[in-house]
């Protein structure tokens, strides 16, 4: 052997090598993708729920510290910039002070606490059953109480197989979210 040969090292990869390297990668993206999508639904639909859940407690909670009714109801004011309680809950909510426990936002005499942005496209927000759009306000009274039992459906996008998660409140006025509970519709409400 001549002294060049010894001393040559080979550097890179053969066409075989970047071919099979190329195979195992698009197996491996193509078996992940769907579980990824998975992940990042799930994620979402657990931070909607969260974000209801917030807001219920908000206004319970203003209810007490404000002593004065407070009410959560749907509005699209997040899109339109209007005060109204309107629509569907999936449009956005708003939780405001209500004097006069009626479902209207009146101006100067009611405040808008907080905004809330609609969920994204897809999911859905429908009752327990799953057969209607979440729409009726909540009122949570000074003491804390809303005096109705209520459950909240947040539903994942019809193509994925996601457990739904419910908010759901009691008489008394507590919220909790649980998992699994009610049916959601075939086609997003």
């Amino acid at each position: 052997m001549d002294r060049m040969s010894r001393n040559c090292s080979h550097r890179g990869l053969t066409l075989i090598e970047l071919m099979i390297t190329l195979v195992i990668l698009g197996v491996t993206v193509a078996v992940a993708t769907p579980a990824m999508q998975q992940l990042i639904h799930g994620s979402s639909l657990r931070s909607q729920t969260s974000r209801l859940l917030d807001a219920v407690n908000l206004a319970r909670s203003e209810a007490v510290l404000r002593n004065i009714p407070v009410t959560l109801c749907p509005s699209k004011m997040a899109v339109t910039g209007e005060a109204t309680c309107a629509g569907r809950f999936a449009d956005g909510w708003i939780v405001f002070t209500n004097r006069d426990r009626d479902p209207l936002v009146d101006p100067g005499a009611d405040e808008v606490i907080r905004v809330f942005e609609p969920i994204p496209a897809g999911y859905s927000l429908t009752n327990l059953a799953g057969t209607a759009a979440a729409v009726e306000p909540i009122t949570y009274l000074p003491d804390g109480s809303s005096r109705r039992n209520l459950s909240l459906l947040v539903c994942p996008p019809v193509s994925y197989r996601l457990e739904p998660w419910t908010v759901v409140l009691n008489t008394v006025g507590r919220a909790r979210a649980a998992r699994g509970e009610g049916q959601c519709p075939a086609a997003a409400i």
